[in-house]
This record gives structure tokens, sequence and C-alpha cells, in this order.
């Protein structure tokens, strides 16, 4: 059995799919998930994530959390002092991981540029001050997003996750200090961009997860994605890389346990 973090899923928005928070966490067990990263992407699923994590965490497996404002969640960008705040108040709790997911999307709305980074520097502002690592979410916006993490450089710390472009972007994030998350897209037969960043970066700049519910990996691709499910995205990764099997699953695992330990920054 293999030792796996999936270092970004979304335990809550799965249960409303269909599938209890319990039975997805019995089968990510089975599977080998020793951690889990429940993922807000708005201030009452902040607040979730961290009663999941206080709710779900035994001796198995362990649950933590993330605090954050999704660049899509536009209606949520009012609250962002709120969010903020609820950030402030549990940093000194050991479950919170990270803040995020945050970010620029400009494939589901260009028109809420300038109010997306806004946003996103602000909390980068607050990773800076509070030593914890970002959750970055970036979807048609890579040069924006290299941009504005140079402005925070050496400052703010994190993971790009789902990663979805090429390899010199890549390149240019982990020169930034970042992580590279890689998601079940990464096993996608036409995903042969994002295949060639993870042949060619270095293997301690990387990590994988699963996003669940989505984007499940091949043999369940259009079907609702779990954590058991990162198994295929280490898979493909061995097929990937030149390094032993053993080697890529304990350096990715201690990659993905630095995460949850607010110890990001690769470069340390």
């Amino acid at each position: 059995m293999y030792s796996i973090i999936d270092t970004h899923c979304h335990l809550d928005i799965i249960q409303e799919q269909g599938q209890d928070i319990a039975e997805s966490l019995k089968k990510a067990k089975e599977s080998g998930i020793k951690k889990i990263v429940q993922i807000g992407i708005d201030l009452e699923s902040s607040i979730r994530a961290k009663g999941l994590s206080e709710k779900f965490s035994d001796e198995e497996i362990e649950i933590f959390y993330s605090i954050g404002c999704h660049p899509t969640e536009t209606h949520e960008f009012p609250k962002k002092e709120e969010i903020l705040t609820l950030v402030k108040e549990n940093v000194t709790d050991q479950k919170l991981s990270a803040i995020g997911e945050i970010g620029l999307d400009y494939y589901h709305d260009a028109s809420t540029k300038t109010y997306q980074a806004d946003v996103l520097h602000s909390f980068l502002e607050a990773s800076s001050e509070y030593s914890l690592p970002v959750v970055i979410h970036s979807r048609d916006a890579a040069e924006d997003t290299v941009s504005i993490l140079k402005e925070h450089r050496d400052k703010a710390f994190g993971v790009i996750h789902c990663f979805t472009y090429d390899y010199p972007t890549a390149k240019k994030l982990v020169d930034l200090g970042y992580y590279i998350s890689f998601s079940g897209i990464l096993a996608f037969k036409n995903a042969r961009d994002i295949q060639e960043a993870a042949e060619k970066l270095p293997l301690e700049s990387m990590l994988i997860e699963t996003d669940a519910p989505f984007l499940a990996p091949p043999p369940f691709r259009g079907k609702r994605n779990e954590p058991s499910y990162t198994k295929f995205v280490l898979e493909k990764m061995f097929s990937l890389r030149k390094e032993p099997n053993a080697q890529v699953e304990k350096t990715l695992y201690n990659n993905s346990l630095k995460f949850t330990q607010r110890k990001a920054y690769h470069h340390d």
C-alpha cells in the first residue's frame, strides 16, 4: 500500500454530490491516504473546513484545512476582512495548513481582473504576516499570476494547485519558491504540457492532489473524484519520472508533509 497525502480536497462538496464524508475517508484509508487538506473557498466553507478537521481526524488519517476566498467567488470578496480575521483567529491552530484557495481565474470571468488582483494581494500579505503558505488557483492567468507572486517574492510562499500550464511557466513559479501540485489532469491523454512539467521539474518541487470531487483521473474521468484516487496521480507520476518509484513516492509524501506543517517554501 502507498503512503500518500491528498494536498487539496473538498470533502464537503463530495458529500453534497452523494458520498458521505465517512465513506470517502474509509476508502481513502484503504488506498494509503494518511492525510488530507480540506480546502476553504469562501467564509462559510472555511469555517466548515475547520470543523471537519476537528470531527474526522483520527489515528489512521489526519485532516488539515485551509481558509480562503476562491477567485470565482467574487460575491465573497466583500467578506475579505472577515476571512482574514478567521485566519488571524486560527493562526495558532496546527491543523490550519494554509491560506487558500486564492488566486486568479480569467476563464470564468475576465471582467473582474482588477478586483481579483486586489484580493490576491491582500491574502499574499497575510501569508507574509502569519508565515502561512498560500494555495494558489490560477486559470487562464499565467502571466499575471507570475507577475503578482513576483511582487511578493521572499515574503509569501506556497503551492500552485492543480497546475494546468506548461513547463516554462512551472519553472518560473518554482524559481519564485512555489511548489507545483498535480491533479488527475496529469493522467489525461492530451495533457502533454502538464506531463512535460512533471517530467522536468525537480522532484522536490512537486506535490499531488485530487481537487476532488473535480477532475477525476482515468479510469474514472468524467465521474466524481475522491481522495482514494490520488494513487492514480501518483502512478502516473511513476511513469513520467526517471527515479525509482519508491523514491518518487517518498519525496512527494515528504514534500506534502512539509506543506501540511506550514513549511511549503521548498528552498529552505
